[in-house]
């Protein structure tokens, strides 16, 4: 594995893969200085940017391409990831031809996701602002991943407006479709859905990033300081979870209370 220079935190690639460990690298430091400057940030753990054949040895994950993060490391696919077409695959018969029309303008005619993708490092980085926190139980589990889609979302509105769109258009349309093909949909299991394919468990993430947005359009950094503050405390039941969301924004309290439905 190779070593790139230059950066607040060690980075380590494939061979052959500095170009791309590169361009996530510079991304990952500026979503580290801006969650920083936002909610402070521990010392960053080394970036692994990694091909197919070395993910066993550092990723945590058997799923290549799935981003994750450790207290000692973060992972990231050097290759475009074989669940995103599987999610792409599934997604583009329930979402109409309106739906579609949009996912092609965004993403081209394959519906190459690769560069929504990319910015999922920012998603890993906001793991860190909140730390181990609670334990990952039926509340627990979820409220994380809110968390870090907040901060993704954040990061994305404040340091790269150029690429809402595609960080939003996806979930946004794939929320929008029936649910009927996965067969999770209680939120209170949402880490059940790690099994098969992943996209089961992608569609919960793209359903907790639809509330993620809505909480930065009402509230800003205010909502992310909020959940960051209470993943470090005691943990909280449901109810005083959904009150402490309530206050940031209604509907976003309301629809974890109807999961999934939007109301």
């Amino acid at each position: 594995m190779d070593t790139l220079r230059g950066f607040p935190f060690p980075v380590f690639v494939s061979s052959g893969g500095a170009e791309r460990g590169r361009s996530v690298a510079v991304r990952a430091a500026q979503a580290a200085e801006w969650l920083d400057r936002t909610v402070g940030m521990p010392e960053i753990p080394p970036l692994y940017v990694v091909n197919a054949n070395d993910w066993d040895a550092v990723a945590t994950t058997p799923q290549y391409g799935m981003p994750h993060v450790d207290s000692d490391r973060i992972v990231v696919g050097q290759e475009p990831a074989a669940f995103w077409s599987t999610l792409t695959g599934v997604i583009a018969p329930l979402v109409g031809p309106e739906g579609l029309a949009r996912l092609r303008q965004v993403y081209g005619d394959d519906l190459d996701l690769g560069g929504f993708a990319d910015l999922l490092v920012c998603h890993e980085l906001s793991h860190l602002a909140h730390g181990a926190s609670w334990p990952a139980g039926p509340v627990g589990f979820w409220l994380k991943e809110l968390a870090a889609n907040l901060g993704l979302q954040g990061y994305v509105a404040e340091v790269e407006p150029e690429q809402s769109a595609t960080l939003e258009t996806i979930f946004e349309v794939t929320w929008a479709a029936p649910s009927d093909p996965w067969p999770v949909h209680d939120l209170a299991r949402m880490n059940e859905s790690l099994v098969g394919d992943g996209s089961n468990y992608v569609w919960f993430e793209f359903g907790l990033h639809v509330l993620a947005k809505r909480l930065w359009d009402t509230a800003g950094a205010t909502a992310l300081r909020t959940l960051v503050a209470a993943l470090q405390g005691p943990p909280l039941d449901l109810t005083h979870v959904v009150n402490m969301l309530a206050d940031l924004d209604p509907s976003v309290a309301r629809t974890i209370q109807n999961w999934p439905n939007q109301k």
